[in-house]
């Protein structure tokens, strides 16, 4: 899979129902607040930490939640 494949699977997946549902946006399109994966709070993106393989480049769980294993 080339590096073009993959960037248009990520700009399609970005569109879907349920990326969106789980994010939220300010203004100008920028990413503001990230539904926690295991809490299901919304969480500022500060409270995420990075992950390249994920499509928005951030970990699914918060820090706190995945701290308390």
């Amino acid at each position: 899979m080339t590096e073009e494949d993959k960037n248009k699977i990520r700009a399609y997946s970005k569109k879907t129902p349920k990326y969106l549902s789980r994010r939220k946006f300010n203004e100008e399109g920028a990413l503001v607040e990230v539904q926690c994966s295991h809490c299901k709070k919304f969480k500022s993106i500060s409270e995420f930490s990075k992950n390249k393989t994920q499509i928005d480049g951030l970990e699914t769980k918060c820090k706190v939640c995945k701290q308390a294993k």
